[in-house]
C-alpha cells in the first residue's frame, strides 16, 4: 500500500513539473521539450511529435526523471525560445545548460525566422513552415541562410 502511494505522489510532482507529462506514450522515437505548454501543443499538434513542457526554462528536473525519458525515447530534444531581440538571449541559455546537463540535442527556431517560439512561428509563417522547420531541425537539416553548400 505504501509504495503504490509513493508512486501516485511521483506522478503528481511529474505533472506539477512537466506538463503534458501523463499525456506521452510509453515509447517513441523522439521527444521534445519545450518551455511552455502552448509551444508544446503547438508542436505536437502540428508535427505528430510528443512534446512537454517544464514549469520554466530556468528549471533542471531531476536526473531520475529524464532518465527515464531517455529510456522512453530514442532522441530527446530541448527547443526553448529563441529570445533574438534580447541583450541575453535567455532561452538559447537556458536550453544549452538543460541540453548539457543530461546529453540532450539542443536545437532552436532560426532567427532569420524571426519568431521566438513554435507558436509565434505558427502565427507568423503558418503551419507548413512550423512543420518543416521542426522536421528540419530534429533531422540536421539546415534551413534557409544556412543551405549553402560552400
Amino acid at each position: 500500500e505504501m509504495s503504490a502511494s509513493l508512486v501516485g505522489s511521483e506522478m503528481c510532482i511529474r505533472d506539477s513539473v512537466w506538463d503534458l507529462w501523463s499525456k506521452l506514450p510509453e515509447k517513441g522515437d523522439r521527444l521534445i521539450i519545450t518551455s511552455s505548454r502552448k509551444d508544446a501543443l503547438c508542436i505536437w499538434a502540428n508535427t505528430g511529435i510528443p512534446s512537454v513542457s517544464l514549469q520554466g526554462e530556468g528549471y533542471i528536473p531531476k536526473a531520475h526523471v529524464v532518465s527515464e525519458l531517455l529510456l522512453r525515447f530514442r532522441t530527446v530534444y530541448v527547443l526553448y525560445d529563441n529570445d533574438f531581440r534580447s541583450e541575453i538571449n535567455y532561452g538559447r541559455e537556458f536550453g544549452k545548460k538543460l541540453a548539457e546537463t543530461f546529453g540532450l540535442k539542443q536545437i532552436e527556431i532560426p532567427t532569420e525566422l524571426r519568431s521566438k517560439d513554435p507558436s509565434d512561428l505558427y502565427h507568423n509563417h503558418g503551419r507548413e513552415k512550423l512543420h518543416q522547420t521542426i522536421i528540419g531541425l530534429i533531422t540536421n537539416q539546415k534551413i534557409g541562410e544556412d543551405e549553402c553548400p560552400f
